[in-house]
């Protein structure tokens, strides 16, 4: 065990921050590479008394993997494919390990299903993600409008709970919490950051992949053009028989900015043409289906855009999985430069930590939601950047806090959107989860039910609340 359990050093400072830029400290650190270990750590750890964090790849933005004392358990080296089958109904199963991520993930999906021609739908842009972080924080990606919650494509799940017990989760399954109270078993791991125990193995289900795929970004020269197509869009999606429009992402100036200074430095994307100034939003559609009902889909969403104010000269039109590839990248340049503004900000003052909505808000249009962004974000005298899935009226908006009297501003103004989103019935968290950051500044807000429901949870798998203290839950 000694092998295993490393003293905190600077050698694993990386391991202290994500990419929230939420900071914390521990006693100690371990890599373990198998359920065997990770009981045997548990024990230890209950043993003394310490508190136990559960981490994956470290791309969450709440700080729900940071650890706040005890115990560091990273499960990057669990990261290996068990099993694969077909079924009889054309779809597949694959089990992994929690630490794979969801780029290895993908090539491994494309090698063992290369016949069949299958894949794992939910798409989180962060490619870096680790699978088990995806599914304990209930991440989505651009296609879930499509798609649906990522709940839907994992089958089962094995889980080691806060007593060091190994439990068998299925789809369907039923799981009584308390006397009389039953609940879906999926439930009580998927979206719960952690809190409720460890996840060592996953089995996830894997469909056909469409025929045919195209991405195309259209550009407008006003942000009431891009907002006016879009609650078109949400009004009347056009769909075909063999087709359907699988995301629907705005993107404003500001965050094209950011991504145009530091492409040249970005792989996927420096080759993509430069962006013109004149460009105020953009809004990138995703099509999916046979090549016949794509060509339909894509005149009537290119005629939708020209009567909104969009030139069909001046769009990006790519087919394919390698160049679609391309505009999820842009896509995904959209929240790591956001981060990386506030990394250089972090430098100057490390009180500062990201700050960015996940909020959806369906009683507005889109129009209104976008306008009341940036109205409140001028009249406080703020800088940011908005991105997200557009038809969902589910935006992430990120405050740039030029130092920390407005980072302090941007903490005021965030929580009066909460409020503001909870009157609405909306959302205050529609796919990065709470962890400790929102948790600090949005937990008055988080809802009364959810938490009750995560209080039964940890009486009923963590009682004594050792593992991911502080998500979530006070």
């Amino acid at each position: 065990m000694a092998e295993i359990v490393c003293q905190m050093s600077e050698k694993y400072e990386e391991y202290l921050i994500d990419e929230s830029k939420y900071k914390g400290y521990a006693d100690s650190i371990s890599f373990p590479e198998s359920e065997e270990e990770i009981v045997t750590l548990l024990e230890k750890m209950k043993d003394e008394q310490t508190p136990v964090t559960i981490q994956g790849a470290k791309t969450g933005i709440t700080g729900a993997g940071i650890p706040m004392g005890g115990h560091i358990l990273n499960l990057s080296h669990m990261n290996k494919v068990i099993e694969h089958s077909t079924t009889d109904d054309g779809t597949g199963r694959i089990v992994v390990e929690p630490g794979i991520n969801l780029m290895e993930l993908q090539k491994e999906i494309a090698a063992r299903f290369r016949k069949e021609h299958l894949f794992w739908p939910p798409d989180p842009t962060e490619t870096s993600a680790s699978i088990g972080g995806i599914v304990a924080s209930g991440a989505q990606g651009i296609s879930h409008m499509l798609y649906g919650d990522t709940g839907k494509y994992v089958e089962s799940i094995r889980l080691i709970d806060g007593m060091g017990n190994i439990r068998e989760i299925s789809g369907g399954q039923e799981e009584e919490i308390l006397p009389g109270e039953k609940v879906d078993a999926m439930d009580m791991v998927l979206g719960k950051e952690g809190i409720t125990g460890i996840i060592t193995r996953i089995t996830l289900k894997v469909i056909p992949k469409p025929e045919a795929i195209w991405g195309i970004v259209f550009f407008f020269e006003d942000t009431d053009g891009a907002a006016a197509f879009v609650d078109g869009l949400r009004k009347e999606l056009p769909e075909e028989d063999e087709a359907k429009v699988a995301a629907v992402e705005y993107i404003d100036r500001r965050s094209i900015d950011l991504i145009e200074a530091r492409k040249e430095t970005m792989t996927k994307i420096k080759e993509l043409p430069d962006i013109e100034e004149n460009v105020q939003a953009l809004v990138y559609t995703e099509l999916q289906g046979n090549e016949d009902g794509i060509e339909m889909l894509a005149e009537s969403l290119m005629e939708s855009a020209m009567e909104c104010g969009s030139d069909p000269d001046r769009a990006w039109a790519l087919s394919g999985d390698t160049e679609v590839e391309k505009l999820h990248a842009f896509r995904h340049a959209a929240a790591e430069t956001a981060n990386l503004y506030i990394e250089e900000q972090r430098r100057k003052d490390d009180r500062i930590t990201k700050l960015g909505t996940d909020m959806m808000v369906g009683n507005l249009s889109f129009g209104e939601l976008l306008k009341r962004y940036e109205k409140e974000m001028e009249e406080a005298d703020l800088r940011g950047c908005i991105f997200g899935h557009a038809l969902e009226n589910h935006l992430h908006v990120n405050i740039l806090p030029e130092d920390y009297e407005a980072y302090k501003k941007g903490i005021v103004l965030i929580r009066k959107w909460a409020e503001e989103t909870v009157n609405y019935h909306g959302k205050i968290s529609g796919e990065h989860g709470i962890g400790k950051l929102r948790r600090q500044i949005l937990g008055d807000y988080i809802s009364e039910d959810y938490l009750t429901f995560c209080r039964k949870l940890k009486v009923h798998l963590d009682v004594e609340d050792r593992l991911n203290h502080g998500n979530i839950l006070e």
